[in-house]
């Protein structure tokens, strides 16, 4: 929720309205979020234009939790398995088991 709370906002300065459409939150989660979010310095909130701003840190913070993600979603490379999806893997690997086994 953080990560897409500060990714709504990471283009152009948004209203609550706003993150909250975008990041998929309700008006309740928005407002804890970017509380939160500013308590720690990675949001600023800009009175006159009443809209939520990421900082330098929210971008920081940002950089690592995609890149997190990224290597999350990465396939597996276990003995040229890379890009099988997760059934196919699965079962080479109890296909290696049962040989291995007998």
């Amino acid at each position: 929720m953080i990560g897409l709370t500060l990714q709504a906002v990471e283009g152009e300065p948004l209203t609550s309205s706003r993150i909250t459409y975008q990041a998929m939150l309700n008006f309740k989660q928005t407002n804890g979020y970017t509380a939160f979010l500013i308590q720690e310095g990675l949001l600023r909130y800009m009175i006159l234009d009443r809209k939520y701003a990421i900082t330098d840190k929210g971008r920081q913070f940002l950089a690592l939790f995609n890149e997190t993600n990224r290597l999350l979603m990465a396939p597996i490379d276990d003995d040229n398995m890379a890009g099988d999806n997760f059934q196919v893997q699965n079962q080479r690997r109890q296909q290696k088991e049962v040989t291995v086994h007998k």
